[in-house]
């Protein structure tokens, strides 16, 4: 869209003057909305109530069809237990594809080549996290997490499981290693 020529009072005769540009479009949108913001306050003031800045709070949804808990003491201390990257990329795992018995269907092979490493790897991986006891491994190809780590579930459900768990989860009990200050030493 071209303007075309004004000549100007200031300007010396014979001398074209060129009118001013318009606007950029993030200008004009700048403009709608502070003309919006301006009728909000408007009608603040008249109808009263409160005005924030903040942008609309969405509620937290749960994504999947049941409901993961994780140990929020064992989460806050998993620093503790000194668990290589490969170790807690395996756990991430478990966490997010156990079954409602906390049964993990996974070979270590299939496990190597989901994260593009040895099976070796994993293989030790897994080793430190069953020396921690988060998981143990139940027959060949089917580890089981340990449900009070992390587990999907209904309260019903996990107690049920628990339960029929007891023995087995008192053999693999969770112990939060302790550590020491290295300056008080």
């Amino acid at each position: 869209m071209a303007q075309p020529l004004r000549r100007s009072a200031e300007a010396p005769e014979g001398a074209p003057r060129l009118a001013p540009a318009p606007p950029p479009a993030d200008a004009v949108n700048g403009m709608e909305s502070a003309r919006d913001l301006l009728k909000r306050f408007e009608k603040l003031a008249k109808k009263g109530g409160t005005f924030t800045t903040n942008p609309e709070v969405k509620p937290y949804v749960f994504y999947g069809s049941q409901h993961l808990s994780a140990s929020q003491v064992i989460q806050d201390n998993l620093w503790k237990f000194k668990l290589s990257t490969m170790s807690r990329d395996v756990l991430d795992h478990m966490v997010t594809n156990h079954d409602d018995q906390a049964l993990v269907q996974m070979t270590q092979s299939s496990l190597a080549s989901k994260f593009g490493c040895s099976q070796s790897k994993v293989s030790r991986a897994i080793g430190q996290l069953s020396s921690h006891n988060f998981t143990w491994k139940e027959r060949r190809g089917v580890y089981r997490l340990n449900p009070l780590y992390a587990y999907r579930w209904g309260s019903v459900k996990q107690r049920r499981l628990v339960k029929s768990l007891e023995k087995t989860l008192l053999a693999h009990e969770i112990v939060i290693p302790t550590v020491r200050n290295e300056a008080t030493r």
